[in-house]
């Protein structure tokens, strides 16, 4: 009874399916928005994996901007397919190579807004620790992590709203517009881990891997709110460098 009431109400707040275009950084770099100048400086001569590439934009910038060589991977054939028209197209697919698994070890693997959404991020962690050189180094962004007001990506038609609602009247709006199956959040086109920075850091802290730096970054607006206690509701992405153990 209660999951069809909240279907109901998510039905008439968004009857159809909401625009997710991105547009946050149209005319920008993304990774120079999220990872700033330095990050650029350091790939120069680098063999660098971008992990969970998607249709490749990142890579092909990685390639533009002096990376020796760039390995996109991700789990998907067709968006690595797309990827490589891309990097053909920016004649750079001599230096930028999208596979299933990285050929050889990575100076630098990056990954920007995808750890949300690893089904198994404990896992993932193992798997970048194996595909580093020794003095390598992970650089990792992501967001907006799970207690957001946007956190539940899709499903937060309104701020909060994937906490307020239940996963079954969620999923039950989403299958109005959205004819793929998927019954729990985990299982949606991408999927959703509902990763929390605490979770994160228990992740890091079990893995073979440890922090370099991490930075906990607030929403602009609820800035003054912001600290330990209040930090999962109020922060913006988490941004941080991971190393090997010594």
């Amino acid at each position: 009874m209660l999951t069809a009431i909240e279907y109901r109400i998510l039905k008439m707040i968004c009857p159809g399916a909401p625009d997710d275009t991105e547009t946050a950084y149209q005319g920008k770099s993304k990774l120079r928005v999220l990872l700033g100048d330095e990050f650029f400086s350091r790939i120069v001569g680098k063999t660098v994996v971008d992990f969970g590439c998607g249709t490749g934009s990142a890579a092909v910038e990685i390639a533009q901007n002096g990376a020796a060589r760039v390995f996109g991977i991700d789990i998907r054939e067709d968006i690595l397919q797309t990827a490589r028209q891309k990097a053909a197209a920016a004649g750079v697919d001599d230096r930028c190579t999208f596979t299933l698994t990285a050929p050889e070890p990575a100076d630098i693997i990056v990954s920007v807004d995808a750890f949300e959404h690893f089904a198994d991020p404990a896992a993932i962690l193992r798997v970048m620790e194996g595909l580093l050189r020794p003095s390598g180094e992970v650089v990792l962004s992501f967001g907006p992590t799970w207690y957001h007001p946007l956190g539940g990506h899709l499903f937060s038609v309104f701020p909060w709203a994937h906490l307020i609602f239940t996963e079954k009247a969620l999923i039950r709006w989403r299958s109005t517009f959205k004819t793929d199956g998927a019954t729990r959040f985990s299982e949606v086109a991408g999927g959703l881990n509902q990763m929390t920075i605490a979770r994160f850091e228990r992740l890091v802290a079990a893995s073979p891997l440890q922090f370099a730096r991490l930075e906990i970054v607030p929403i602009r607006k609820l800035r003054p709110l912001h600290n330990r206690l209040t930090r999962e509701f109020t922060t913006a992405i988490v941004r941080c460098r991971l190393i090997k153990r010594g």
